[in-house]
């Protein structure tokens, strides 16, 4: 068989199973998503809305109650249930401080319980994509962050079952790393870690970054293994992807986002709407890259401990997400040239340990190849829930890899 026939092959186009049509509005824009057995979860102003993996038919409405805003969701649903923030709207970005975190049920899409959230003194409180940084959630617990202390709850009666947590000082979000709740905090240009035990609330251990300059914003980027984000505050201050050690929160390796290996895309606030910038598979970290130069991204595997990098692949367009299968790579790319993009939407399985092509699917229609969050089973389900969702945009889209 020639080299041409096996890229056409490889290339062939791959039509959506099933999309969600968009509907007309300005209130359909993505709050969150959430993919699970079965179900793929969309959040918007509104509430949450559920749909068939399989079939893309409508399984659920949670709608807010009380005509509140949802203004944030947990980054996963776990057990069955996922969390959702939502308040009253005062004004146009502007939210009434008596809000609420309702544990909402996967299944049915019915309220599991609901707990108060003051965040009248929190200074990002007009900050629409800094609440998903305030909840988290593991197999038991939900917890959530208020004034810099976090407070967990049983997953399924939302009992308060942690005793009090003195406040991490400064600016802070939660994550989760494996069995626990990470807590970051910035402070006079300081970041401090907190690694807390899940079911009891215990400091497992506590550090600060050892950065070479003041640092004006901290990202996780990444919850397992822990990837954190540090962006310099001034000019010329250092901006650093660290890695840190989930046991005891030791720094593994220190990724500069200017480096030889060109420029890290992790600049941006990654958050619940946006694609994935980094990867974890085996031993490594893989990230976006951009050289210098060029109008093509590339992804570039960086060890785990130490941060040498292994491997590079060109992408020959825009990468819009990367995310691990196995032990795989799955990156979603635009393809362009020094023209620009023509449209094409490109699947690359790629071999986690080389970077080696393993296969190739092209996606129909340009925009699968927008801003989104995507999703890969092991039955080769595709699941793309997009920013955007009026009018000719689909909220929602699945395809079959084969």
């Amino acid at each position: 068989m020639t080299t041409e026939r096996v890229r056409k092959r490889r290339l062939r186009q791959v039509r959506a199973v099933w999309q969600v049509p968009g509907t007309p509005g300005r209130t359909h824009d993505a709050v969150g998503g959430w993919c699970t057995t079965g179900l793929v979860v969309r959040g918007r102003p509104d509430g949450l809305h559920g749909y068939d993996l399989e079939t893309g038919e409508p399984r659920w409405s949670w709608i807010a109650p009380d005509r509140r805003l949802l203004l944030a969701m947990s980054r996963t649903a776990a057990s069955g249930v996922g969390l959702a923030v939502h308040a009253d709207e005062n004004g146009p970005g502007e939210w009434a401080a008596d809000s609420a975190v309702t544990a909402v049920s996967t299944e049915d899409g019915n309220a599991v319980w609901s707990v108060p959230y003051d965040f009248s003194n929190e200074p990002w409180r007009y900050d629409y994509d800094r609440f998903a940084g305030a909840i988290a959630l593991t197999p038991d617990r939900a917890v959530v962050l208020a004034q810099g202390s976090p407070t967990a709850y049983a997953l399924r009666s939302g009992k308060a079952v942690w005793p009090p947590i003195a406040p991490l000082k400064g600016d802070g979000r939660l994550a989760v790393c494996g069995d626990a709740i990470v807590q970051t905090g910035l402070a006079d240009g300081h970041v401090t870690v907190r690694c807390l035990d899940a079911s009891e609330g215990t400091v497992r251990w506590e550090v600060r970054l050892p950065t070479d300059g003041p640092v004006g914003e901290v990202h996780v980027l990444h919850e397992n293994p822990l990837a954190v984000l540090c962006l310099g505050k001034g000019r010329r201050a250092e901006e650093i992807l660290m890695v840190l050690d989930g046991e005891d929160g030791r720094p593994t390796a220190r990724i500069p986002v200017q480096g030889l290996h060109g420029e890290l895309r992790v600049q941006s606030p990654y958050g619940l709407l946006d694609d994935q910038p980094v990867a974890a598979v085996q031993d490594l970290l893989v990230a976006m890259v951009r050289p210098p130069g060029t109008y093509g991204d590339h992804l570039t595997a960086f060890a785990l401990d130490g941060g040498t990098p292994r491997w590079t692949w060109r992408s020959k367009g825009t990468i819009s997400g990367v995310f691990a299968l196995g032990e795989n790579v799955v990156a979603v790319s635009k393809w362009e040239s020094s023209e620009g993009p023509d449209g094409s939407v490109h699947v690359h399985q790629l071999d986690g340990a080389t970077g080696a092509v393993m296969t190739v699917r092209r996606l129909h229609g340009y925009q699968a190849g927008m801003r989104g969050r995507y999703y890969l089973d092991e039955d080769r389900r595709l699941v793309r829930i997009a920013r955007w969702g009026e009018g000719t945009w689909h909220p929602v889209q699945m395809f079959r890899l084969r």
